[in-house]
């Protein structure tokens, strides 16, 4: 029996297939989280949580121009979380029972897959980074007035996925991940980039290589072994087998990285993972890992979600725990403490359903409550 203890609920069953864009925030104010979710180029939704199993569901904006990626932050400084996906931001006016007003930011901004905020001039607010393989990896400033167009900044070619953000040289700015390689922030204020490798992703399968198969698809910067150097933690892209690995920061600037596996391939072969947290989740101080299997790229088996409980502190000994295991998949899972009890809980939906799913191949938001450890 695992030591986490999850209830199942659902936040929605009706809803549309290609939910892609994801994340947790406190729209409202209210001081707690609310989840945001819209569909590959069409309408963002936000939930409200008033019970684990009662939610209401209220329209950020239509026709978003984001292939998966969303972030919420307040753009405009009065205080209110607004919504960014792909080239567009939807102004929080306080007006709940209204959609959010529409800003074009870049109209030629294609299928943004993902996007982070982050200060990477130096200048106390954050940026805008997205990475679109129709486009390439880039950075915008915010102008004082966030209505109109934003310019941007090339930091390098694109891939399908990957990015993360963090102090990779420990120099005081902030470097940027894209899956196989860092860039580092030459100068310290976004102007100059310097390329420089991490390490390779897993192959695809031979029976599984579509273009996007090839880079990772998720990457967290974190001090994994808390030796004050950031490393990366990896999963790989939507690939039957997915493994889920850190990449440790041998020299503190980045120049040498060491591979460590969290998961390794298994029997039945793993499904796709698409999803990727890493934090405190067990109480114990240290950095746990947490992803879920796809139902679009699927296994062997029906897919699960997995929480890598990390066993000696420092990334070195890894437990599989199975924290769900109810023939639904996740893709763009969320974690957050959405019922305010201290423990964080997981919101997940697939990408497209699978007919052989628990509920006939129906759509779902799933929310799985965290009750603690047993």
């Amino acid at each position: 029996m695992s030591k986490f203890n999850f209830r199942q609920h659902f936040v929605a069953l009706d809803v549309p297939p290609m939910l892609a864009q994801t994340c947790l925030a406190d729209l409202d104010g209210d001081g707690a989280l609310e989840y945001i979710i819209g569909q590959r180029f069409g309408t963002l939704y936000w939930y409200k949580c008033h019970a684990p199993d009662q939610w209401t569901r209220h329209i950020v904006g239509q026709d978003s121009p984001s292939d998966v990626g969303c972030i919420a932050l307040d753009v405009t400084g009065d205080g209110r979380l607004d919504v960014i996906a792909g080239g567009v931001w939807y102004r929080n006016t306080g007006e709940y029972s209204q959609p959010f007003e529409r800003h074009v930011f870049d109209g030629r901004l294609e299928a943004v897959h993902d996007i982070a905020a982050a200060d990477i001039d130096g200048d106390g607010r954050p940026e805008i980074i997205t990475m679109s393989d129709k486009n390439d990896l880039r950075w915008y400033k915010i102008p004082a007035d966030p209505a109109g167009a934003w310019q941007h900044q090339v930091i390098g070619p694109a891939v399908h996925a990957g990015v993360a953000v963090g102090d990779l040289d420990g120099d005081g700015d902030l470097d940027i991940v894209r899956t196989n390689v860092w860039f580092e922030n030459v100068k310290g204020d976004g102007s100059q980039w310097q390329v420089r490798p991490i390490g390779p992703n897993t192959y695809p399968p031979e029976d599984f290589r579509p273009r996007f198969a090839f880079d990772g698809v998720r990457a967290v910067v974190c001090d994994m072994n808390g030796n004050g150097r950031n490393d990366v933690v990896f999963c790989d892209a939507e690939i039957p087998g997915g493994q889920v690995w850190w990449m440790e920061n041998l020299d503190g600037v980045g120049h040498y990285w060491k591979r460590h596996d969290i998961c390794r391939p298994t029997v039945p072969r793993r499904g796709a993972l698409h999803s990727l947290h890493v934090g405190e989740l067990d109480g114990d101080g240290d950095l746990d890992v947490f992803s879920c299997e796809m139902e679009w790229v699927r296994g062997d088996a029906t897919p699960r979600f997995f929480i890598w409980e990390n066993l000696d502190g420092v990334g070195g000994a890894w437990q599989e725990h199975v924290i769900f295991d109810g023939n639904l998949g996740g893709h763009e899972a969320v974690v957050g403490d959405v019922t305010g009890n201290g423990w964080p809980d997981i919101i997940a939906k697939p990408w497209q359903p699978h007919p052989d799913n628990a509920l006939g191949g129906q759509m779902f938001i799933l929310f799985l409550e965290n009750l603690g450890i047993n």
